[in-house]
């Protein structure tokens, strides 16, 4: 049994509903291993929670089917979870069998937050059904890269000589807005930059305004356009 140690009383429980594809299985196997969580079937979940106690949070396992659109995929898991574990429910962690852009950004549309790979190292699905538990967001590399890579094709880019909008920004916006390229949570921000997090959103809110974009995914991709941010520990980011 590997222990990978989450701080927490209580393991977080895995729902792996009956009839999931072999790949979700094998994940689901892997996270059995992990001391820190406690893998289940819907058959073992009561309303006081497995284990008769009081239960911190459940993270669904939904394997992609590309036979399938999202919508059908992520319907079919719930109902194959049942009415106790959708009630339960802290959040989903998708495995995907491949990092198709088209696909995660049909899941992020329908609220998916989570994904990690099918072939992904233990320690990165811990990370996934941890982030799940606590509602935040989890994109493996691979799967962020396809992402980005879509989405700039579609932004708009600026001629040479065209003042570039990081030239808009403060200096503590500058400064937030590196950690941002650097792919920091807004809590990481804070943690870094000595302040709170609602000083940090109203930050990012003011640059995302500045950069003329409506999420942080287009304000990352402005580090393509001309200029250039100095990035934490005083590194400069070329963003030519």
């Amino acid at each position: 049994m590997i222990d990978f140690a989450n701080g927490l009383e209580e393991p977080i429980c895995v729902v792996a509903p009956r009839g999931t594809s072999i790949l979700a299985a094998g994940i689901a196997a892997a996270l059995r291993s992990v001391s820190s969580v406690k893998v289940v079937g819907p058959a073992q979940l009561r309303e006081d929670g497995p284990d008769g106690g009081a239960q911190r949070g459940r993270v669904l396992l939904v394997a992609d089917d590309p036979a399938s659109s999202p919508s059908e995929v992520i319907t079919r898991s719930l109902a194959a979870a049942g009415e106790p574990s959708r009630r339960w429910l802290s959040g989903l962690a998708m495995v995907m069998q491949g990092a198709c852009a088209q696909r995660i950004v049909e899941y992020l549309q329908l609220g998916a937050r989570v994904f990690v790979c099918h072939d992904a190292p233990l320690a990165d699905l811990l990370g996934a059904v941890q982030a799940a538990d606590r509602g935040e967001v989890f994109l493996p590399h691979g799967i962020a890269v396809q992402i980005i890579d879509s989405v700039l094709p579609h932004l708009p880019f600026f001629s040479p000589g065209t003042p570039a909008p990081v030239d808009k920004l403060t200096g503590r916006e500058r400064e937030i807005y590196s950690h941002m390229v650097a792919g920091q949570s807004n809590a990481e921000i804070a943690l870094a930059c000595y302040l709170s997090q609602k000083t940090v959103k109203f930050h990012v809110s003011n640059i995302l305004r500045k950069l003329g974009v409506r999420t942080r995914l287009q304000a990352v991709a402005q580090v393509r356009r001309p200029g250039c941010v100095e990035g934490p520990a005083g590194r400069v980011l070329d963003l030519a």
